[in-house]
């Protein structure tokens, strides 16, 4: 018998393997989706759960007030995915023990920050000893059950659109690898925004077929779609919104494809929508009045091919995306 690594399976399998082992409750949506949804009536509670470690997650340059903010965010990104209002966070702290109390503050004044920005508070947590700096969040939300944005629904026709810009987080990248680049380059990498008020605006539209957020690239998460909807996209090169702070990467002439970053690094946050093509329209005006931004990037098809379209060209748009466990190209 062949025993597989995890380097062999990568995450998502090897979220499959516990998900085909765990029971399966009755009131509940399952793993799969960006948040847990337990059954409450009329509601769903929305549970989710993320982790940062030193090695993986926390760039040399990361401050421990930005580490607060980042641990934050990210749990609240999957409460936006789904729609949902959140109610509150629990916080763990793995901290070596010469971690400084000054460091405790900052780190600790960093997630409060983040999370009184976005309506809500941390609400308890725990501190353990550690080799290396190892955090998690766990965030609670709620959403109306007709409201609720699965990741499963897109249909053939659907549209596909994005909040926001893409390659923020790629550019911040680049500017702390070169360090010639200005500070407020990276702030998008080290400090992400969860689109919680665009989440919101978009369930109460009741016109997104499915939804996810872009914590892994876009290519990824085209992949992850297509997998749980038995479907295809059509996505045009031309219509993806690259970011300001990337035009600005650009400029510095560094030999960078900006469409690389926009479509493959991940960090950025924003939202992933199939929208039906006659609900589209409406549905980005309604954005536009409450200052957010939606983009059509492309089309749901019934091929089950991810095809990017590059003016007359064609070619099928590989999943260079993050996936923990596998090795990464940037």
């Amino acid at each position: 018998m062949v025993v597989k690594m995890l380097s062999d399976l990568g995450e998502r399998a090897a979220i499959q393997r516990i998900a085909e082992i765990l029971t399966k409750g009755t009131n509940s949506r399952g793993i799969g989706d960006d948040c847990a949804a337990i059954d409450l009536g009329k509601e769903y509670l929305l549970v989710t759960t993320d982790m940062m470690y030193q090695r993986t997650h926390i760039p040399a340059q990361m401050t421990p007030y930005q580490m607060g903010w980042f641990l934050v965010a990210i749990n609240l990104s999957d409460i936006a995915a789904k729609g949902g209002t959140p109610l509150g966070l629990v916080l763990s702290f793995g901290l070596p023990k010469k971690t400084s109390e000054l460091f405790l503050k900052e780190l600790t004044k960093g997630a409060d920050a983040c999370a009184v920005a976005f309506g809500t508070t941390i609400v308890g947590g725990d501190t353990k000893e550690t080799n290396e700096i190892t955090l998690c969040g766990t965030a609670f939300g709620t959403v109306k059950k007709d409201e609720f944005m699965s990741r499963t629904g897109a249909r053939p026709g659907d549209v596909v659109a994005v909040t926001g810009t893409l390659g923020k987080a790629g550019a911040g990248y680049y500017a702390l690898k070169h360090h010639n680049f200005k500070k407020k380059l990276s702030k998008a990498l080290l400090e992400p925004v969860p689109k919680l008020k665009d989440g919101r605006l978009l369930a109460q539209q009741h016109s997104v077929t499915s939804s996810m957020d872009l914590s892994d690239g876009l290519s990824a998460s085209l992949y992850q779609l297509q997998e749980f909807n038995n479907i295809g996209f059509e996505i045009k090169k031309s219509a993806l919104p690259l970011a300001s702070e990337l035009c600005e990467l650009m400029d510095k002439n560094h030999g960078i494809d900006p469409y690389s970053l926009a479509l493959h690094f991940g960090g950025d946050y924003e939202l992933l929508v199939t929208i039906p093509h006659e609900r589209f329209e409406q549905t980005k005006k309604m954005l536009k009045k409450h200052g957010a931004d939606l983009t059509a990037i492309g089309i749901v098809t019934k091929k089950k091919d991810i095809v990017l379209l590059d003016g007359e060209n064609k070619r099928i748009l590989e999943n260079k995306g993050y996936e923990h466990f596998k090795k990464h190209n940037f």
